[in-house]
């Protein structure tokens, strides 16, 4: 089966890490950053992967990407807010096409948004 992996662009490496690594949660795969060139790299966090990106027309600013069937949502809602990240305090929200489901979304520092979801049987 072929994969989907989202790029979204950053501007700021340790604005990024900040973000995605010390709030989030996700770990670091990889990252590939030749002599004084952007930065870009892998993440993950359960079974997802992203790439983040510095370089100029890989991404634009603003995307949304919705990761479904996240396992644990509550759980980690919890534990985004137990860690009071001064720029985020996401609520957990149920939507109104799917009254089996939660979700929440978060907003990184570069105008990029997650929507994080799970649905109950």
């Amino acid at each position: 089966m072929a994969t989907i992996t989202p790029i979204l662009r950053i501007f700021d490496y340790d604005k990024a890490v900040e973000f995605y690594i010390n709030w989030l949660g996700f770990k670091i795969d990889w990252e590939y950053k030749p002599g004084n060139a952007p930065i870009y790299m892998q993440i993950s966090l359960q079974d997802m992967q992203l790439h983040l990106s510095e370089h100029h027309g890989d991404a634009s600013p603003g995307s949304h990407i919705r990761i479904e069937n996240f396992v644990g949502l509550e759980l980690y809602h919890q534990q985004l807010l137990n860690k009071e990240y001064k720029y985020n305090r996401p609520g957990l929200e149920i939507p109104e096409w799917n009254k089996n489901a939660i979700e929440t979304t978060v907003y990184d520092p570069f105008g990029n948004r997650l929507t994080f979801a799970e649905t109950f049987a």
